[in-house]
């Protein structure tokens, strides 16, 4: 095989285990909180303090999941990671303030990629 070949499979099979990593991470945080809401009777929700993540999708895994696909719109990413898209406004926004993301176009239409 060329090396070009070679290049496209590792980052194939790279993603690919990228994608499955964040899928057994979600099962097993899924499990654990089945299993430690299993004894209660009754969950309260606390309201989280103002500026808190309640995003269950890492900083780094939106980075890596925009570095893999730029150029999509939140909507495609929240799509491809298999979260809502309103779980992700806040961790974007944080990215974009840190200048870890750049953005371009505007409202539903704008697009983000690694900075």
């Amino acid at each position: 095989m060329n090396e070009q070949v070679k290049r496209q499979l590792q980052a194939r099979i790279e993603s690919f285990a990228a994608d499955i990593t964040a899928v057994l991470q979600a099962a097993v945080a899924d499990a654990v909180s089945n299993a430690v809401g299993a004894g209660r009777a009754k969950v309260t929700r606390v309201a989280a303090k103002p500026g808190a993540d309640r995003s269950p999708v890492g900083a780094a895994a939106l980075l890596r999941e925009i570095a893999r696909r730029p150029g999509l719109r939140v909507e495609q990413i929240a799509k491809n990671i298999g979260v809502p898209s309103k779980s992700l406004k806040a961790p974007v926004a944080q990215l974009v303030k840190a200048k870890k993301l750049k953005k371009s176009g505007a409202a539903r239409g704008t697009k983000y990629r690694v900075a």
